[in-house]
């Protein structure tokens, strides 16, 4: 994941590479100063944009779009939220391991419903594979608590049916085997047999059937798109609504705030 932080001075005079002077030449020459943090669960290069570029917006909005697109290229991007209200920016669904964080980090569910994200394959069987390659990544061997397991499906989203996929999947047939539990996938949410339950949106710009959404449902987006969060709180209070954006903001901040000295 590639961070990228307002200036801070307090931080800045603790580092090794400032108080050697190379930190000095980044600033001299108007960049962001790097740096990386690497540990088991997730690598972290840090950007620290310079002094002046959070004093002048009209300077931050010229400069920083050249550096998300270099960062970019080679993982995911988040952004400080004081960088945020300076620069309109929406953030992409998290890399599988920062999900898979997200998802352990809440309340054991005993049922799970995933939207799936939208591949975009013209052929029903390359669609569900590539679904298949997601769950597997996502989930592993980590579904033995689960009672009830529901996939919302893109291409299935126009049938008003529920199928099992085991012959078709291998993984699926893996889990069925394993434990007994059916992966259904659908084309859109059960409203019955998942109360109590966590659903995991993946799809960015999913239309939420909120009517059709089970009881009491703890809703991780990982899209963290406010329109999805505005509609729950309104429509469907009983659901608790949790935004990705809102765990990588804890989980960045920690991060730094650990390894800065």
């Amino acid at each position: 994941m590639n961070a990228f932080l307002p200036w801070d001075r307090g931080t800045l005079s603790q580092m090794p590479v400032v108080r050697s002077g190379l930190g000095n030449f980044f600033i001299q020459r108007n960049r962001p100063l790097m740096w990386q943090e690497a540990e088991e669960e997730a690598s972290l290069s840090f950007y620290m944009l310079p002094e002046n570029w959070m004093k002048k917006p009209d300077k931050l909005k010229k400069r920083l779009p050249e550096w998300l697109e270099w960062a970019g290229s080679s993982g995911q991007l988040w952004l400080a939220p004081e960088i945020r209200r300076i620069y309109a920016w929406r953030p992409g669904v998290p890399e599988t391991e920062l999900m898979r964080l997200f998802w352990k980090e809440q309340k054991s569910c005993r049922s799970m419903i995933v939207v799936m994200p939208d591949f975009g394959k013209e052929d029903f069987y390359e669609e569900i594979g590539e679904e298949a390659d997601c769950l597997r990544q996502f989930l592993g061997e980590d579904y033995g608590a689960l009672n009830g397991l529901l996939l919302i499906s893109r291409v299935l989203e126009n049938e008003e049916i529920q199928i099992s996929l085991e012959e078709e999947v291998p993984y699926y047939a893996h889990i069925y085997q394993d434990t007994g539990l059916p992966v259904i996938c659908a084309g859109t949410a059960a409203a019955h047999g998942f109360d109590d339950g966590i659903c995991i949106d993946m799809r960015p710009g999913y239309r939420i059937p909120f009517r059709k959404l089970p009881r009491k449902l703890l809703y991780l987006d990982m899209t963290s798109d406010p329109e999805k969060e505005r509609l729950l709180s309104v429509k469907r209070k009983d659901i608790c609504y949790v935004s990705a954006l809102n765990f990588l903001d804890t989980y960045v901040r920690k991060r730094y705030n650990t390894n800065r000295y």
